[in-house]
């Protein structure tokens, strides 16, 4: 008896053993496959990823920006063919991932839409195809973006190019920017460049706007019946101010960018040549709460976004004068001296000026930036438009922005922003100088408008720069480049 329960334990140890064995297999045999290919560390995942035959990105003309193309040794290379948008369509790497353009569209460029597809079952599994992509064209405009990295030389800085009213960028450049054809390669030495070239200044920037905030304020002017035309004594005074950055304090003069022909200026004028007194007066004479309902009005503290554009750089900080993220504020008599000469608390990123200027081309209503036109799957012969809603938001009066239009139009032609004059090409502008800490930034906004009603703006920013000619100058230039391409379309 005692040899038979032996025999009976040892073979319930088996069947159960037997049982495990064939659990163990089920289980491999039907979910295994899936957790092993979902594993992090499965090299098959980087294979299949490699093997992805990424979709083209072109501009509003057809013209290829980036493409896919095979090695010597079949191996599949992403190639940026334009120098001149280093930086601004982001980039591809199997080991750093995606950044820019190539992430906000990083699905359809992956062609993952497609995937579960018959056309991708007989491709991909029945034929051994790789994955491909569906191509995108975006509003860019190679000519333009050449045009206006020309224009910026060596110079560290931001600029946007927008059309009105659909609010589509024609061009981005942030410098200093990196190749990413030699990503991978440069990637530690990028990472700890001077400069932060990964830092998207235009999206990401957050600068002293200085004395663009004239333009909020002279709205607030109109809005609360304060005339134009109202004249101020000594308006060519400098008017002095004490700020604190990184725990350095600093005195500045902040004067006017220049000289007006007479000492007595109206509110217009002051505008015309950029001297700060009577704004120092408007402000005092709105008070703090007014003051910041007019900034509250222009959306100061929530600014636009190109959507899926940014991802964080990676382990960078933003250069000197430049935040990663604007802050809140509150306009107080603490403050209101400062934040209504632009430097302040309140920052600004170069595509939300341009925002601001495009709202005074559209009747008041500002346009949501945007950037892909068009779609095209593999294989198909005609692209698809993407849907678009053309979204606005008003900021102030069709009466209001007209004004403001004419006055950065006798900007240029007599008044600080004049070196952004371009013979034949209506063109209105503002330039502006920002202290930040123990620098300067100067700052172009402007437009153009064409027969047709169309306009384009355009916003620099300069770092390290005292010269706002210099900037109206470069805004000038690319303001004529705009204008060119937007009558080639």
């Amino acid at each position: 008896m005692q040899f038979g329960r032996e025999i009976n334990r040892l073979l319930a140890a088996l069947l159960l053993a037997f049982l495990l064995v064939g659990l163990s297999a089920s289980y491999w045999a039907v979910f295994g496959p899936v957790s092993i290919l979902l594993r992090d560390d499965n090299p098959r995942l980087v294979e299949a990823e490699a093997a992805i035959m990424r979709g083209d990105i072109v501009d509003r003309h057809g013209d290829v920006l980036v493409t896919s193309v095979r090695d010597d040794n079949g191996v599949l290379l992403r190639r940026y063919l334009y120098p001149e948008f280093n930086g601004a369509l982001g980039y591809f790497s199997l080991r750093y991932g995606v950044n820019g353009a190539e992430a906000a569209y990083d699905g359809l460029l992956r062609g993952d839409a497609l995937v579960g597809s018959l056309d991708d079952y007989v491709g991909r599994q029945l034929l051994h195809r790789p994955q491909r992509g569906t191509a995108v064209q975006l509003s860019f405009d190679l000519q333009t973006q050449q045009a206006v990295m020309a224009a910026m030389g060596g110079h560290t800085g931001a600029a946007v190019v927008l059309a009105v009213p659909s609010g589509e960028v024609l061009a981005l450049v942030s410098l200093p920017a990196y190749n990413p054809n030699v990503l991978d390669a440069q990637w530690d030495t990028l990472v700890a460049a001077p400069g932060n070239p990964f830092f998207n200044r235009v999206l990401q920037g957050s600068y002293q706007p200085g004395g663009m905030l004239q333009i909020p304020l002279m709205v607030g002017a109109l809005v609360q019946q304060q005339p134009l035309t109202t004249r101020f004594e000594d308006a060519d005074t400098p008017v002095q101010l004490t700020t604190v950055t990184d725990g350095t304090q600093s005195t500045f003069a902040v004067t006017c960018l220049q000289p007006p022909p007479a000492g007595t200026l109206t509110l217009a004028e002051a505008y015309v040549y950029g001297c700060p007194t009577p704004f120092v007066e408007l402000a005092e004479t709105l008070g703090a709460q007014r003051v910041q309902q007019i900034f509250d009005m222009f959306l100061l503290g929530n600014p636009p976004t190109l959507a899926g554009f940014v991802v964080q750089p990676p382990a960078t900080t933003a250069s000197a004068g430049t935040l990663a993220t604007p802050t809140a504020f509150v306009v107080s008599d603490t403050h209101l001296l400062a934040d209504a000469l632009g430097q302040g608390q309140i920052t600004l990123s170069p595509l939300h000026m341009a925002v601001i200027v495009s709202a005074l081309l559209n009747h008041g209503n500002a346009p949501q930036p945007q950037a892909l036109l068009a779609t095209r799957d593999p294989g198909a012969g005609e692209w698809t438009p993407a849907a678009s809603t053309f979204a606005t938001t008003p900021l102030t009066t069709p009466e209001s922005a007209q004004q403001l239009q004419m006055l950065m139009r006798e900007a240029v032609a007599n008044g600080s922003a004049a070196a952004a004059a371009r013979a034949g090409y209506d063109i209105g502008g503002q330039t502006a100088l920002a202290y930040a800490g123990t620098g300067s930034k100067t700052w172009f906004a402007g437009f153009v408008t064409l027969a047709d009603g169309r306009s384009a703006v355009v916003v620099i920013v300069l770092e390290n720069s005292s010269d706002p000619a210099e900037a109206a100058r470069i805004g000038g230039l690319a303001l004529q480049a705009a204008a060119d391409g937007m009558q080639n379309d």
